[in-house]
This record gives structure tokens, C-alpha cells and sequence, in this order.
């Protein structure tokens, strides 16, 4: 059987963007970690979001890699469809995501892996996560209150404890399932993928930190429309409402009153830059 017909059971999806120095220095460090990984049975695909500098030299220059797929977009599509195209293209039955400036500890493809397989219900698992870099001191959350079996009720009340897309694998059926990342956010796709699946599957949460999440110059300019992010977790959150058990609607009416609140400011204070 050739390469290109064997199915790994992880597909390792990394959308990049590079444009500088400094983000070839993270991917390659990036690339290391996965080469480095306890658990051999995956493939890396790297999704090239129209990058301003050729990364492909710094493919080969990282030993220990297993196969590794190279995709390039025709145009700038964002990460969240760029994560799509990654998820799309591949058969494996579970899918990792690592952001190209992020890190993995050793075994964090290993231990998750293993609790996949062992609660088969599950339809993701997440690590915490190690904040490092120039710009950490600006992040600052309380990893030891997330339950096991995180629910959607948790999710919704304490925000995005997942941090990054960097700390999680799916199930690529339950990726599917969901209609993958909805690239309409301009940073709350992640969040609202995890909502989505929780609806549908547990999630599962592993206390060890296993990846490390990398807050910098370069990453910490992009912009957040908060309006529209607001209006696309509000709609999710209030179809959530409609057939949650009546205990839960009563408890989730201030959250969406608050959520609909917020419109307002948002209105005068729609765009903000991550740093401000």
C-alpha cells in the first residue's frame, strides 16, 4: 500500500501565515514539537494561507517528521477556513490543531489519543496549556476550576477555557458533523466549534499541560469585531435556550439579557485591537 493510501489515525492540521523572521523561527519551532511527539501514527498538514515567504524549505529542514502534506490557498481565507481546508482533506479519524507559533509537550498527541480511545463517547479532548512568550503576563486564567466533562452551561458561563486550538483533538466525524469552523467570527470560531460539539458529543479535559500557548508582538495586532461576534454567540447560545431543560433556561436568562446588553456598547465600541 502506497503513503498517500494509508490512514493515519491523527492528522495534525497547521494553518500558517509568514511573513517575517520571527514566524519562521516559530514554525520551525513549531514543526520541532510535532517531530518530536511520543505518539508516531500521524500525518502534518500544513496549510499555507498565501504567506508572504516560501515556508517550504523549512519543511525539510526538521528532522523526525512523518509525512507531511503541503497546501496552499489561491487567496488570504483566514484560519478558520484554512483549519477547514486541513480537516477537509484528510481521512484520519482524529484531528489536532497546532497554530504555527504555538508548541506541544512530548505527549500530548499520545495522552490524547488514549483518552479518545478509551471514553468513545467523547467527541474532543483539550489540555491545559502553558502561556509563554513576550506578551503572557496579559492572560491571565484559572485552568484548576475546569470540571472533567466541561458541559455547554460552563462553557457559556466562563468563556473560552479551551484558550486555543492549540491545546485540542476531535473526532474529524464530529468536526464534520458541527459543519467545522464558522469563519464568519473574527476570533470566536474556535469557542463556538467547541459549543457546538459539546451539544452533540462530551468534551473532555485534560488537567496536564501538554501544549504550550505563545502571546507575542506579532499575534497580539489583529482586529476583533465584537459586535458581530456577540450576535453570532448570542444566536447560538439562544437556539441552545430553546431546548435546554427548563432549570437551565432560568439560569442562562441573565446570560443572554447580558449578552443582548452588550449589543449597545459594542455598537460604540465595536472594533478593539487584542492588546488595548
Amino acid at each position: 500500500m502506497s503513503q498517500e493510501q494509508i490512514i493515519p489515525t491523527v492528522a495534525v492540521v497547521i494553518p500558517v501565515y509568514c511573513r517575517s523572521d520571527e514566524h519562521e523561527q516559530y514554525l520551525t519551532e513549531a514543526l520541532q514539537s510535532v517531530a518530536a511527539q511520543t505518539f508516531r501514527d500521524f500525518e502534518v498538514i500544513i496549510v499555507d494561507d498565501v504567506s508572504p515567504r516560501d515556508v517550504r524549505p523549512i519543511l525539510t529542514k526538521v528532522d523526525g517528521l512523518p509525512h507531511v502534506r503541503y497546501i496552499r490557498n489561491e487567496a488570504n481565507v483566514g484560519h478558520a477556513n484554512s483549519r477547514n481546508i486541513g480537516v477537509k482533506s484528510t481521512k484520519a479519524e482524529f484531528v489536532a490543531f497546532l497554530d504555527h507559533d504555538d508548541l506541544w509537550k512530548p505527549e500530548k498527541l499520545e495522552r490524547q489519543v488514549q483518552e479518545l480511545k478509551k471514553q468513545t463517547d467523547a467527541g474532543m479532548v483539550f489540555c491545559a496549556v502553558e502561556v509563554f512568550g513576550s506578551h503572557a503576563r496579559r492572560l491571565g486564567i484559572d485552568q484548576s476550576i475546569i470540571p472533567d466533562k466541561p458541559s455547554f452551561y460552563w462553557l457559556i458561563n466562563h468563556g473560552n477555557y479551551v484558550i486555543t486550538a492549540t491545546t485540542a483533538m476531535v473526532r474529524r466525524d464530529v468536526l464534520v458533523e458541527i459543519g467545522l469552523f464558522d469563519p464568519r467570527y473574527s476570533t470566536c470560531d474556535d469557542f463556538d466549534a467547541w459549543l457546538k460539539i459539546v451539544r452533540k458529543r462530551p468534551i473532555l479535559y485534560l488537567p496536564e499541560p501538554l501544549a504550550k500557548y505563545r502571546l507575542h508582538s506579532l499575534n497580539t495586532n489583529y482586529g476583533v469585531d465584537r459586535l458581530n461576534d456577540n450576535r453570532l454567540l448570542t444566536s447560538l447560545l439562544i437556539d441552545y435556550w430553546r431546548s435546554a431543560p427548563l432549570k437551565e433556561k432560568m439560569l442562562l436568562l441573565p446570560r443572554i439579557g447580558r449578552k443582548l446588553l452588550g449589543r449597545a456598547y459594542f455598537h460604540l465600541f465595536r472594533y478593539r485591537r487584542f492588546n488595548d
